[in-house]
């Protein structure tokens, strides 16, 4: 007898109220005509993918914009030998999975979203609804008014921000006339960290439409601007208009960085109708909030790596470096090309792989980051455990870093040895131990040598090297230089994590590089299936 296979007829995403455990989630649905056999695994950082075994695909393959501040997208495709849904995700947030029977019978994947409130924890955000009172601002060609939508948005953004985990202060929460002087001063007494002004365009010419963000002159303000105006695009129906100065003049200076958001056109007859709608006020009220979770969320990446840089410097020193830096143009972000290629050896140059695959992708301005572990590869520092004999002491040493450790098994703490010298890895051991007692981390490489942080033991790479040890890279400068002179591009060799460490070994770049950490901070590269050793970073100038 056939049994019918189940048929996916819907995939769905929306944020979910957890009542009992009292958080909210970012819920996947995925319904069928009967219950689906699944498996769900994250193949890379930032990713889930759900494979539904023995499914037929009913529903057209797709992709879904959610942004949601979470999930990016949801991609639904036939794929061979089963449909497959991928999700895209800002963060690498836990999940759980449920089932439920059923006509539909649905699949429902939960992602935690306790990632955006460890951003907005401890933040102060002021809400300024715009207007109030005797000034009504814009009027829309029915009967809407600016000053009654700019409220309804700014308590809908106020309660998404308070669920986010933020302490919010709202400069009106009535149809009151407030002065601007006022609403700035509620704001810095309240310490609040940036301030967001809710509004809404007017134009005598009824076509004009879309959204536009406003922002302060200076560097913050402008940053805030751009992060808000670009989520409002991705989450609403609006055409952008961009973000701009604020023209006119305030009463001094807020003290914090500051935008004035105009969602959409009130004066313009669908767009007007848009604000009738409870959802596209949401909406909005939510893009607002992710346009500030990704404003917190590169501060503080920017203050980490701030204070690792500056650890140990001289003032003199920091104050040369600021005035370099304003003589330089600085990136303020970059977008990321990860690039699959084929499975690298140790037959091959790293400097031809690469010129191989960013002819026609990498150009000048641009910068090329490759993965320290296919570097070594191709330098044969691949190592098989068998080929190596460990002795007495990295049979001892090796159960002291703990099971997952880099240096976890005999034969990769026998190559710490080769590489370091035996003097130095009980320097280093020794300083591990204090350092515990101390309470501090990471005083055996600090000490034994950086190189010995770059071993992969067992590094679970594509085969034949899943099954080896990777040892660091030799020379990574040079090898950038190499690569720079075969492609006209400047090169940066990485070692990223999956918790956000970047540590850059070799480097074409001068001065400063803190936005190519926050480029790579979410590890773009993929050493297992995903086979994208190799990343082009397009770097956005300030």
């Amino acid at each position: 007898m056939r049994l019918e296979k189940p048929r996916i007829t819907n995939v769905w995403a929306t944020e979910h109220a957890d009542p009992v455990c009292r958080r909210m989630t970012s819920r996947l649905v995925i319904e069928a005509t009967l219950p689906v056999f699944h498996r769900v695994r994250a193949p890379s950082p930032g990713e889930v993918r759900i494979d539904l075994l023995g499914c037929e695909l009913a529903m057209a393959p797709a992709t879904i914009a959610v942004n949601d501040g979470l999930v990016i997208d949801v991609a639904v495709s036939v794929g061979s030998p089963q449909p497959s849904v991928v999700a895209r995700l800002e963060h690498s947030p836990s999940w759980t999975v449920t089932e439920s029977a059923g006509l539909p019978a649905r699949l429902v994947v939960d992602f935690d979203r306790s990632p955006i409130r460890t951003i907005f924890e401890g933040r102060v955000v002021a809400v300024d609804p715009g207007h109030g009172g005797s000034d009504a601002g814009e009027r829309g060609p029915v009967n809407l008014v600016e000053k009654n939508i700019a409220l309804e948005i700014a308590r809908l953004l106020s309660t998404r921000l308070a669920l986010a985990g933020a302490a919010v202060v709202m400069t009106r929460t009535s149809d009151e006339g407030v002065p601007i002087a006022r609403r700035f001063s509620q704001a810095r007494e309240a310490g609040a960290d940036a301030f967001v002004s809710v509004h809404t365009f007017g134009s005598v010419d009824r076509a004009v439409a879309g959204s536009r963000t406003l922002y302060l002159p200076d560097a913050e303000s402008e940053l805030l601007a751009r992060h808000v105006q670009s989520s409002l695009v991705a989450k609403l129906p609006v055409v952008t208009r961009g973000v701009a100065r604020y023209p006119g003049r305030l009463p001094g200076d807020p003290g914090m960085p500051c935008v004035f958001v105009e969602v959409a056109t009130i004066t313009n007859w669908v767009e007007e109708g848009w604000f009738r709608s409870s959802t596209f006020k949401e909406r909005a009220a939510s893009a607002i909030m992710i346009g500030l979770k990704r404003y917190f969320a590169e501060r503080a990446g920017r203050s980490a790596t701030d204070r690792q840089g500056n650890a140990g410097k001289r003032e003199g020193e920091m104050d040369s470096e600021r005035e370099r830096e304003g003589a330089r143009e600085v990136p303020v972000r970059a977008d990321a090309i990860p690039i699959r290629t084929h499975i690298v050896s140790e037959h091959e140059r790293i400097t031809d792989v690469v010129r191989r695959y960013v002819q026609g992708i990498a150009r000048p301005g641009d910068v090329i980051a490759v993965a320290e572990s296919v570097v070594a590869i191709t330098q044969g520092r691949a190592v098989l455990p068998g080929s190596v004999r460990p002795g007495p002491l990295a049979r001892m040493l090796c159960k002291l870093p703990g099971k997952d450790g880099s240096l976890a098994t005999p034969p990769a703490m026998q190559l710490a040895i080769r590489e370091a010298g035996v003097g130095r890895v009980l320097l280093g051991t020794a300083a591990a131990g204090l350092g515990r007692v101390l309470g501090r981390r990471g005083d055996f490489f600090r000490v034994a040598g950086r190189s010995l942080a770059q071993i992969d033991d067992i590094a679970g790479t594509m085969p034949p090297y899943d099954k080896h040890v990777i040892l660091g890279p030799a020379d990574p400068d040079e090898v950038t230089r190499e690569i720079r002179t075969a492609t006209g591009v400047d090169a940066v060799v990485v070692d990223v994590n999956d918790i956000g460490c970047v540590d850059v070994l070799g480097s074409t770049l001068s001065g400063k590089s803190d936005w190519l950490v926050r480029a790579l901070a979410h590890n773009p590269f993929g050493n297992d299936d995903q086979q994208t050793p190799i990343v082009v970073l397009k770097p956005h100038r300030a």
